[in-house]
């Protein structure tokens, strides 16, 4: 999977954001679909470690930068990926 830095000086600067997902949540975001599959889809690939837990965390965070709300099933996934790191 492709994990890039995002370093631009109008966005906070995460370690590393997966595109795939990044990309996917800029599609449905244009669409105002939601974000469950995606975030679902995220959480599995963060479980079976194709995707490191502070990965899937800047990733999130990118996204919830991107879209300007959360909900609590983000915050959960959030959460979830927090606690793999510990």
């Amino acid at each position: 999977m492709k994990i890039s830095p995002i370093n631009k000086c109008n966005q906070i600067n995460y370690k590393a954001v997966n595109q795939k997902y990044y990309e996917w949540a800029k599609k449905e975001a244009k669409a105002t679909c939601g974000f469950g599959e995606l975030l679902r889809q995220l959480r599995y690939d963060v479980d079976w470690g194709d995707i490191l837990p502070q990965d899937g965390i800047d990733t999130v965070e990118a996204i919830k930068k991107l879209v300007g709300k959360t909900d609590q099933f983000t915050e959960h996934v959030l959460e979830n990926f927090r606690a793999m790191l510990k």
